[in-house]
């Protein structure tokens, strides 16, 4: 399986997690923890499907590799603020923002164990 690939079967399972997610937080929780849910896995989402295709250009790239870089770590101080700028401003559950935050970070640990069970190496 190749790293891209790879990249696009977790974003594909963080955008999956997410969506369900937010269905049953729509069905069983106030509005405010469905907006917590939404904001936090909009972010999470969106975070996860840049930082893959940051990770796709560093590795394929071969002059401009450090320009990558340096984008993956203004793309960390970019979310730090908008995390910020979220649990300020919108009125959420930050309870319910974390839990849709974490969906992507569940979506790496499935994608990760998918690939450790099936024994299957990645390339670039």
């Amino acid at each position: 399986m190749t790293t891209p690939s790879f990249l696009k079967l977790t974003v594909g399972l963080a955008v999956g997690l997410f969506l369900l997610e937010l269905a049953v937080a729509g069905f069983t929780m106030p509005g405010d923890v469905l907006a917590g849910v939404a904001v936090g896995g909009g972010l999470g989402t969106i975070n996860l499907a840049v930082l893959s295709w940051l990770c796709v250009k560093v590795l394929r790239a071969t002059e401009r590799r450090w320009r990558y870089a340096f984008l993956m770590g203004a793309k960390f101080v970019l979310l730090i603020g908008a995390v910020w700028l979220a649990v300020r401003y919108v009125p959420m559950d930050v309870i319910g923002f974390v839990a849709g935050l974490s969906a992507s970070g569940l979506a790496i640990v499935a994608a990760t164990s998918w690939v450790a069970w099936r024994g299957v190496e990645l390339e670039i």
